[in-house]
């Protein structure tokens, strides 16, 4: 201790000096510094929460992103998919309607060609039906007292004759 006053130390004085910042620290330690602590912990913790939150809340936003781009594509693909079938469809039913107005067009054609032809025919049965009464009016007149009816007959079978073949 001699040491400590050849320096000018007293040691009493010393001694209450680390006596009383025991005191001073052991009070600071306890009612400030240790609740002080507690509560920069538990905002630290409450932070730390806050940012594993919102790393979280950011992978499930990028995963909902994520998903929503897929169901679009996905979408998009089913949407050309029906696009594609319904312009399919629409070339079947064009052709399927095509054809039946052919087949309804070559039904009403074939009616027609048919109609004509009846109606030709009937005219020209008519036509002969004339022609060979006028004929036999004409002969008539024209041979009526000088031949008898089998010759008749033979003039209007022969000029029948000679018709259908012009025909």
């Amino acid at each position: 201790m001699e040491i400590l006053e050849l320096f000018g130390v007293n040691w009493k004085l010393m001694l209450a000096q680390i006596v009383n910042f025991a005191i001073v620290f052991f009070v600071l330690w306890r009612f400030a510094i240790r609740p002080l602590l507690k509560t920069m912990e538990s905002r630290n913790q409450e932070i730390a929460s806050g940012l594993d939150n919102a790393r979280i809340a950011e992978d499930r936003l990028l995963a909902v992103e994520k998903d929503a781009k897929a169901q679009l594509n996905e979408a998009k693909k089913e949407a050309m998919l029906i696009l594609e079938k319904a312009n399919i469809q629409a070339e079947a039913n064009r052709k399927l309607t095509l054809d039946k107005a052919k087949s309804e067009v070559e039904v009403v054609v074939a009616k027609a060609k048919e109609q004509i032809s009846q109606e030709k025919e009937k005219m020209f049965v008519e036509a002969k039906k004339e022609f060979s009464q006028m004929l036999v009016l004409a002969l008539d007149k024209i041979l009526s007292k000088n031949l008898s009816k089998e010759i008749d007959q033979k003039y209007i079978k022969q000029a029948l004759h000679d018709l259908k073949e012009k025909n």
